[in-house]
């Protein structure tokens, strides 16, 4: 496998790690195409989703993101790209565990936290991610198959393809 070929497996797992996991949140959802460029890099946007606030009982304004438990779903899923790393490379597929790549989430899961008014240590949310990762591993596995071949995503074509893993 070539290095370039590498690394875009590398950040279709990222990525499909960050995506699987706002799929799966209470209070987030995907809210722009997921993309991964020819470099291995990429972007996932998560934003609150206005319908999830609302069914959680939550205020459905930007307010809620000092809201304890929507900072702490953030957290999880910026923490989650680095985890669908791990995880991916404990499943013996090869990619290359880089903690650089993910320097930016880790940062902003903190500054998230703390405007929450929360510690901004985000290990428990390094190890929550991994674990609701592993739970719902193969749709990360999916997610990550598809983003390796076509390079961009869009939030419902990744919910469609999340609803067929259900």
């Amino acid at each position: 496998m070539t290095a370039s070929a590498s690394s875009d497996l590398d950040a279709a797992f990222h990525h499909a790690g960050h995506a699987v996991a706002a799929h799966l949140s209470k209070y987030h959802a995907l809210a722009l195409p997921l993309r991964v460029d020819a470099w291995g890099g990429g972007e996932v946007t998560a934003s609150l989703s206005r319908r999830k606030l609302i069914a959680a009982d939550k205020v459905a304004t930007a307010a809620a993101r000092v809201d304890p438990e929507v900072a702490q779903s953030i957290a999880v899923i910026l923490c989650a790209g680095l985890a669908s790393e791990r995880l991916a490379a404990q499943h013996g597929l090869p990619i290359s565990v880089d903690t650089a790549r993910s320097r930016g989430d880790l940062e902003m899961a903190r500054a998230e936290l703390r405007g929450a008014g929360l510690p901004d240590d985000t290990g428990p949310f390094e190890i929550a991610a991994t674990a609701l990762l592993e739970i719902h591993w193969l749709r990360v596995k999916s997610v990550a198959a598809r983003l390796a071949v076509s390079d961009e995503l869009s939030p419902a074509e990744i919910a469609d393809l999340l609803a067929e893993d259900d």
